[in-house]
């Protein structure tokens, strides 16, 4: 008894899963120059089952600029993250390969869509990555 309760109560939460999608375009600048070829993961956060990544292995382009997207299925509303990897420091004397910082956005909750291709585009917009940024963290060091 307690067996099928188990499988039902697991059951229950794959069948009502339902594909959320996000979509966000922007553009990256380093000491006025673009960003060419920053790391860029898109997740959805932090939900009772963990988070899950929607893309990753993306960059930005000669220009510095990057539209990211990716899905997943999942029962509660997504929160999404933009996480950038990028070694353009505010005191670029001070920090050297293979060091890069960690930077984070959260997703607005208004641009998560319903259905796997987002039907909105949060257009985070320019970001300087000279300036130090708030969640912005040293990692990737060896």
């Amino acid at each position: 008894m307690k067996t099928l309760l188990l499988v039902i109560f697991t059951a229950i939460p794959l069948v009502y899963c339902s594909k959320q999608s996000i979509r966000i375009t922007g553009k990256l600048e380093c000491r006025g120059k673009p960003a060419q070829f920053v790391e860029l993961q898109l997740l959805a956060w932090g939900n009772i089952l963990g988070s899950a990544i929607l893309a990753e292995n993306v960059f930005t382009d000669a220009d510095g600029y990057f539209d990211i997207s990716g899905y997943a299925d999942q029962y509660f509303t997504i929160s999404g993250r933009l996480w950038i990897w990028h070694t353009c420091f505010f005191d670029a004397s001070v920090q050297k390969d293979p060091c890069k910082n960690w930077l984070e956005f959260k997703v607005p909750d208004d641009f998560v869509s319903q259905g796997a291709i987002p039907l909105l585009t949060w257009p985070l917009g320019f970001v300087d990555l000279e300036k130090e940024q708030r969640n912005e963290h040293l990692d990737k060091c060896q």
